[in-house]
């Protein structure tokens, strides 16, 4: 069954569009609810689920585009038909580009249209939430990618700074991970990495994010809302590097390997997406050096850790 949220003020188009709605899909086809107003359909948004928005652009307390963006804010992923009273291609298109499926004119005999319209948005929908889903996330590990982690990154920052929170980032990599790719071969190592980051995925709280950045390296975002967070980065660092004790069995194979992880914080090792990312993985390099399960970020001991580990390789 489909159900709808219709954002109509005026009473004669709202009978109209649940005639058509009738006429469409039957009578047990569809829900629909309807409301007058911005305000009550922002609620309704908060509190309910719809495969679809049917809304008028003029209402009482919005106008035109504003009542789209409004949606968007609330629910950003709800697909959106427009029905206007006026032929506007103008309209149209920025309605369009501003983030609704469809546009359609408002008629008295609108029925076919209208569900066409109903459907083709849930359709477009969920086409754009898979090409998202292709372009944010890693087809092997079905993590975020560097991509994705960077974007979410960046509003925590901006709140951060504003409610003087610290924020966590560690950068993961595995040891060995070449040798044994080369050794066992790349199945068995596209195998360990998923593996891997199952491993990693448990070892972390449902509100921490975690992403793969590139080859074995793994990125991590603590959700580090707690009064020491220092403690909390070492607690968690602990308990994966726990998890790597025991050999992990791919294809027949027993392969022992670890991570060595780095740790940078905001504000005080970066103010940024970029320099913090960056001053993690030289932490990581510093851990992969000294042989230690995990560092936290020193500007002096992770740059000659890294010079040290290009020199090796």
């Amino acid at each position: 069954m489909l159900t709808l949220l219709h954002i109509e003020d005026d009473d004669g188009d709202a009978m109209q569009v649940l005639r058509d709605c009738k006429k469409e899909f039957g009578i047990d086809g569809f829900s629909l609810v309807r409301v007058n107003s911005m305000k009550n359909a922002l609620l309704k948004l908060k509190e309910n689920s719809f495969d679809t928005v049917l809304l008028d652009l003029n209402l009482g307390d919005g106008r035109s585009i504003e009542n789209i963006e409004a949606i968007k804010e609330k629910a950003a992923d709800m697909p959106i038909v427009v029905l206007s009273g006026h032929d506007d291609t103008e309209t149209a298109l920025l309605a369009i580009r501003n983030g609704a499926q469809e546009y359609i004119i408002k008629s008295v005999n609108n029925a076919r249209q209208l569900g066409l319209a109903v459907l083709a948005s849930i359709e477009r929908k969920a086409y754009e939430r898979h090409l998202y889903h292709l372009a944010n996330h890693d087809e092997l590990t079905g993590l975020p990618n560097r991509r994705a982690f960077k974007d979410y990154l960046k509003p925590w920052l901006i709140r951060a700074s504003r409610w003087q929170r610290t924020e966590t980032v560690m950068f993961m990599d595995v040891n060995g991970f070449k040798q044994m790719n080369d050794t066992l071969g790349h199945d068995v190592g596209d195998l360990l990495l998923k593996q891997i980051s199952a491993i990693l995925r448990s070892g972390l709280r449902a509100s921490d994010m975690l992403a793969r950045y590139a080859g074995d390296e793994f990125v991590v975002h603590l959700d580090t809302d707690a009064k020491d967070p220092k403690a909390l980065s070492e607690r968690v660092a602990g308990k994966i590097n726990k998890f790597f004790e025991e050999p992990i069995m791919i294809g027949g194979h027993s392969i022992k390997t670890s991570v060595s992880i780095g740790i940078a914080s905001f504000p005080r090792d970066g103010l940024d997406v970029s320099s913090l990312i960056h001053h993690a993985d030289l932490a990581m390099y510093d851990s992969k050096t000294a042989g230690k399960p995990f560092s936290f970020y020193d500007m002096e001991n992770a740059m000659s850790a890294k010079t040290e580990q290009r020199e090796k390789s």
